[in-house]
């Protein structure tokens, strides 16, 4: 696909794709490709005009080598995109409000007197209790202009309302594109939006449970503590129940999978806001009370004005400068909003009650490592105690740990994909040993790697003497992950 680059500034670059029109969908595809993309920090694309915002950091050869590598058809494949686009909700109601908008005016410039004062009668029914007083009087204009100025409202409202739920609910989902699937006696890397009901996937210790089932074979400790609250992780075994979002502590699991990916998360994930919303906030609570106070005086009001002037234009325009609907609107929204930032960073907030309680709040528990820390070590040195490079026990190793994502075993799939090393998988199945290591077979040769004790103590393996001095002198404030093939 060709671009044409319109403007450049700094870090900054607009382009425009040469494509007739765009949709919501590639609009899309094309954003999160170019998300995707190294060095790249921001991107909006505008579907309309087929343009697009980049902000890179570096030099812009990156960019432009994506750009010149980009199709939809390509792109669709590689990037993983949210099953629910904000983007898509934002068109709705921006046609829908264009639309109130311009059929409002169609209909007063070019239909007859007498045809819309039939259409307004005919609307007036739903507004009865507003405008059945200028119905009874005639003044079809002064009622017209009331029902457009309600419906525009009313949009605006379900608006705001459901961007907000919509970008809550995505900033609080999984984030889990690809699972271990099991098929055929091996485990096979695949993306979430792929599995299906009755599949079985494998979750290993510090994994995440991407979908809801049952677990189909092995044992383990779930936390699932985002979901029901629990502090201790519970033991789970086969025919036990796992849910989405919650995570393996210890073990490792076979799930069948009996909820696929958006049937249930993401709907659980909008129920629990709009129970959230529930929740309220004292604040809430009297911007709801205030608002409600002022319609009577709104009313009074109104009714002076027309007894003093007799004028009904100037009575109804104290009713359209009430604020007591802007009191109940945005309180709620203030509150989602907050959410939304809050999840954004990491912190689930569930209603307005639990940010008011956290504002006044003087002691605060954490209950767990790592909340307020984060687990992020890298691969320092490789040492060799064989005939084996450094890169060749580097690729065995990411081979086996790519198997369970906990922090160390990041660090070194990490450090092999740094290297660009492949390391497919050329090893028999992976065995977890709860607080020690892993162990597996390579070539019918017993494989593990772990920590000291498991290595060394459990497992037997010794370091050759003429290697001794070396091992001795590996510094002591690493911590220290060993590979062992064959014993040594």
């Amino acid at each position: 696909m060709k671009f044409v680059i319109k403007h450049e500034s700094g870090s900054r670059l607009r382009i425009h794709a040469c494509v007739g029109r765009m949709t919501l969908s590639q609009a899309d595809i094309f954003e999160y490709y170019l998300k995707n993309t190294g060095g790249v920090s921001d991107v909006t694309v505008y579907d309309r005009t087929c343009d697009a915002v980049i902000f890179f950091t570096g030099g812009r050869d990156g960019v432009i080598k994506a750009l010149s590598s980009f199709s939809f058809e390509s792109a669709e494949k590689a990037v993983s995109l949210p099953r629910h686009s904000a983007r898509a909700v934002e068109r709705e109601f921006e046609d829908r409000l264009f639309f109130t908008v311009a059929l409002r005016l169609a209909k007063r410039f070019l239909l007859p007197a007498p045809l819309r004062a039939v259409i307004t009668a005919v609307k007036a029914v739903k507004y009865a209790a507003r405008g059945v007083k200028e119905l009874l009087r005639g003044n079809f204009s002064t009622a017209s202009s009331v029902m457009f100025l309600l419906n525009i409202g009313d949009i605006l409202d379900e608006w705001t309302h459901k961007k907000a739920v919509n970008d809550l609910a995505q900033t609080m989902s999984l984030g889990v594109e690809k699972v271990w699937k099991r098929g055929g006696g091996a485990d096979i890397l695949t993306d979430v939006k792929d599995i299906r009901r009755d599949d079985v996937i494998v979750v290993r210790t510090g994994g995440l449970i991407p979908l809801d089932g049952t677990v189909a074979g092995g044992e383990a400790t779930v936390n699932q503590a985002s979901l029901t609250g629990e502090s201790e992780p519970v033991p789970k075994k086969e025919g036990g129940v796992v849910y989405a979002g919650t995570a393996v502590d210890e073990g490792e699991l076979l799930i069948r999978v009996t909820s696929v990916s958006g049937s249930g998360r993401y709907d659980r994930i909008v129920r629990m806001i709009e129970e959230s919303e529930k929740l309220k906030s004292s604040a809430e609570a009297r911007s709801v009370h205030i608002a409600d106070s002022l319609v009577p005086y709104s009313l009074i009001g109104t009714a002076a004005v027309w007894l003093i002037t007799r004028n009904a234009v100037k009575a109804l325009a104290v009713l359209m400068v009430d604020f007591s609907c802007a009191l109940k609107l945005s309180m709620p929204i203030a509150v989602l909003s907050a959410m939304k930032e809050c999840g954004q960073k990491n912190i689930t907030v569930k209603g307005g009650k639990a940010l008011e309680a956290a504002a006044e709040a003087e002691t605060v528990v954490f209950d767990k490592t790592g909340t307020l820390t984060e687990a992020s070590p890298t691969v320092k040195e490789i040492y060799t105690f064989g005939d084996e490079s450094g890169d060749e026990c580097l690729r065995l190793a990411a081979c086996l740990e790519e198997h369970f994502p906990h922090s160390i075993a990041s660090a070194v799939v990490g450090a092999a994909k740094k290297r660009g090393l492949r390391h497919d998988e050329h090893h028999a199945k992976v065995e977890y040993v709860v607080a020690h290591g892993i162990a597996s077979s390579v070539d019918g040769v017993r494989c593990v790697i772990g920590s000291h004790h498991f290595v060394f103590e459990d497992e037997g393996c010794v370091i050759p003497e003429e290697k001794r001095e070396l091992f001795d002198s590996i510094p002591g404030e690493y911590s220290q992950l060993y590979l062992a093939v064959g014993g040594r």
